[in-house]
């Protein structure tokens, strides 16, 4: 059975990553989802669709960043040292 040219190009989009692809993926699902005489199994696959698409146009989630201990001056080998009397 063929792929029809939309889901082709959907699919396409989601591969290549491309920005503008992405955004009228985006809008073709939502169309899709939306037309009245879409049959309920239709409209979850536009919907899963859809997901994968918000999935790829979202950003990373930005790496974390552990907080790290304050070195107190004059510690350890390398500090100054005194004079003796």
């Amino acid at each position: 059975m063929a792929v029809p040219s939309e889901v082709a190009r959907v699919e396409a989009a989601l591969k290549n990553k491309g920005a503008r692809e992405l955004e009228w993926a985006r809008w073709y699902c939502a169309m899709r989802q939306s037309v009245p005489s879409a049959r309920p199994p239709d409209v979850k696959y536009w919907r899963a669709m859809a997901e994968r698409v918000e999935e790829v146009l979202a950003p990373p989630p930005p790496p974390k960043v552990y907080p790290t201990k304050k070195k107190k001056a004059d510690r350890g080998l390398g500090g100054v040292i005194p004079e003796s009397k």
